[in-house]
């Protein structure tokens, strides 16, 4: 499984989207710090602390889900495709093939949001640790869903397509189904992740977490079943 995570982890980085997507946080970190910490006498120190993180929220909840499909969507058909698979298992279990990608791609975003906060703590002096976790249970249930999606979908063409309208469709119908009344919109606020963040209280992320783990045993199951 460290083998795993630590070739995952490595190949994030050699796309270049992957190090765009890092250039955007990083860009965004920077230029929304700087101009707060130039306003923050007039703003309110409240709103200030809002505005530090705020332009990293937005992405994550709002983008998220493209960046990661973007990048990590053929991460286990792409194995599976090119017959590389058939090495990994005679090494290791195929349920470790699954953690350790898990484990890689979150690393990659690990990397991403510590280099973003770490902007933020320049200029506001202080570690926004709670907006850090919740952030990164964010990640956690949408790379769980992107691995997921690609063990289920056996081409990458195929997940790369069904990622994007994913990753256009939960925020806009999570978001949406926040405010609506509608009944079919309101079984979809159960389904993501956006009612446990941000209506769920103090233990909404824990749902958030269980519904990542369910994805990667629906992952670890059907790649177990599969004849490679």
């Amino acid at each position: 499984m460290l083998s795993v995570w630590k070739k995952e982890f490595i190949q994030s980085f050699r796309s270049i989207f992957s190090l765009i997507t890092i250039s955007i946080f990083i860009a965004v970190s920077y230029y929304l710090s700087d101009f707060v910490s130039k306003s923050s006498s007039m703003i309110g120190i409240e709103l200030a602390e809002a505005g530090y993180v705020g332009g990293l929220v937005f992405l994550i909840y709002m983008m998220g889900f493209l960046f990661i499909f973007s990048i990590f969507h053929d991460t286990i058909n792409r194995e599976t495709e090119s017959r590389t698979i058939r090495f990994l298992v005679t090494k290791t279990s195929r349920m470790s093939i699954v953690l350790g990608k898990l484990l890689g791609i979150l690393s990659y975003w690990i990397v991403c949001l510590l280099l973003s906060f770490g902007i933020i703590a320049v200029f506001s002096h202080q570690f926004y640790g709670k907006t850090f976790g919740s952030l990164f249970v964010m990640l956690l249930y949408m790379v769980s869903l992107c691995i997921m999606m690609s063990c289920l979908i056996p081409k990458r063409s195929l997940s790369m397509f069904a990622g994007l309208l994913v990753g256009l469709a939960i925020p806009v119908l999570g978001i949406w189904s926040l405010f609506s009344e509608k009944l079919w919109l309101k079984a979809i606020k159960y389904v993501t992740p956006y009612h446990y963040m941000i209506e769920g209280g103090k233990w909404g992320w824990a749902v958030v977490v269980l519904f990542a783990a369910g994805m990667i045993g629906i992952a670890i199951i059907n790649l177990n079943r599969r004849d490679l």
